[in-house]
C-alpha cells in the first residue's frame, strides 16, 4: 500500500511540474507577444528609417543623424515610385533636376540573402554607389562586403550593360572570399542586364 501511495505522490509531483511549465510557458508567450505588439509600431519606423539611410548612403549623400534628420533629408531629396512591382528612387537637385535612380537589389550570397540598394545615374550609364541591408555571410571574409573599401570601389564605376561587371583593373574582390564576392556581382549585373535596361525613365 506504501508503494502505491508513493508511486501516486510521483505522478501527481510531474502532472503538477507538466503543468507548472505549460502555465509559465503560456505567461511568458503572452509577455512577449504582447511586448511585439507594443514595440511594432516603433521597429516599423526604425526599419523605414534604415531604409532612407540606405538609399541615401548608395546616393552618396549624407546618411548620419537621427531618424528625424534622416526623414527630412530623404523627403527633401528623394522621391518614391514604383514601376512593374519595382520601387525606384529617383533623387532631385535644389533645382528640380534628377541626378540618379536608385532600386532594391537581392540575390543569393553563400550564406543567405544579400540584399541591398543600388544607384545609377539618371543617364544610366554609371554607378553612383551600393550599400547592402542584409547579408548572412562569413565575418572577416565575405562579411567584408559591407565594408567601405568594397563598396567604395563600385562609386561612379561606368556601366557596361553588354558584359556586365567582372573583377579585374576596376574591381577587387575580397580575399578569401571568393564565392561571396562572385555572387555580389551576379546579383548587380542581373540587376543591370535585366532591370534597369528595362526602365521606363525621363
Amino acid at each position: 500500500m506504501g508503494g502505491q501511495k508513493e508511486g501516486g505522490g510521483v505522478k501527481h509531483d510531474y502532472l503538477n511540474t507538466i503543468v507548472f511549465i505549460l502555465v509559465l510557458s503560456l505567461v511568458f508567450g503572452g509577455v512577449l507577444a504582447g511586448t511585439n505588439a507594443w514595440l511594432r509600431p516603433r521597429i516599423v519606423v526604425n526599419e523605414q528609417i534604415a531604409e532612407k539611410r540606405a538609399v541615401l548612403d548608395a546616393f552618396g549623400l549624407d546618411a548620419t543623424g537621427d531618424a528625424q534628420a534622416i526623414a527630412e533629408r530623404f523627403d527633401s531629396q528623394i522621391q518614391t515610385e514604383t514601376q512593374q512591382d519595382l520601387a525606384i528612387y529617383s533623387w532631385f537637385d535644389t533645382n528640380g533636376s534628377t541626378k540618379g535612380y536608385a532600386v532594391p537589389f537581392s540575390g543569393a550570397g553563400l550564406w543567405g540573402t544579400i540584399r541591398g540598394y543600388l544607384a545609377v545615374s539618371a543617364d544610366l550609364k554609371t554607378v553612383l554607389g551600393l550599400t547592402f541591408v542584409e547579408q548572412n555571410e562569413t565575418p572577416g571574409l565575405g562579411g567584408r562586403i559591407d565594408e567601405p573599401a568594397f563598396k567604395e570601389q563600385f562609386r561612379n564605376l561606368s556601366i557596361d550593360l553588354a558584359q556586365g561587371f567582372a573583377y579585374g583593373d576596376q574591381l577587387d574582390a575580397i580575399t578569401g572570399a571568393t564565392s561571396t564576392s562572385r555572387a555580389v556581382l551576379q546579383i548587380l549585373n542581373g540587376l543591370l542586364q535585366q532591370t534597369l535596361a528595362e526602365w521606363e525613365v525621363a
